[in-house]
């Protein structure tokens, strides 16, 4: 009923309206299209890109918005723990979160939330993915 007529996608300006609606980077999200992980399945790229312009370009944990290269893709239930490439079993996170997450060498640790300078409710959420993993809480 409320839909605009600009936005569709069977002319040029309809795809721009649509595509400036996404409220992401347009050039990250085609690089992430052309540039799949090498040994991942379609299914973990295509979702990667799905959660990519969901969480509209930010990490899961700190919000930031997150460069090409930063952008890593967080299976929450690992791949040798029975977890898939499902959609709801993925999350982006920036590179260092990633990090953090699995780390398990205190000094590592350590380094990462230094560098990442973590609210208790940012430090929170790592603590959550890291459960999921079977790693130890940080406190």
């Amino acid at each position: 009923v409320y839909k605009k007529r600009e936005i569709n996608k069977y002319t040029p300006q309809g795809r721009a309206a649509i595509h400036r609606n996404l409220g992401v980077n347009m050039a990250i999200l085609i690089a992430l299209m052309r540039c799949p992980i090498m040994g991942r399945s379609i299914e973990y790229a295509d979702n990667r890109i799905s959660l990519y312009a969901a969480q509209k370009g930010r990490c899961a944990v700190t919000g930031r918005e997150l460069a090409l290269d930063e952008i890593h893709c967080h299976h929450k239930r690992p791949v040798h723990a029975g977890g898939t490439d499902n959609y709801f079993n993925l999350v982006i996170v920036h590179v260092q979160v990633h990090r953090l997450i699995h780390a398990t060498d205190l000094e590592k640790v350590r380094f990462y939330l230094a560098e990442l300078n973590l609210s208790p409710a940012m430090l929170k959420k790592v603590n959550r993915f890291r459960e999921m993993a079977a790693l130890q809480p940080i406190s």
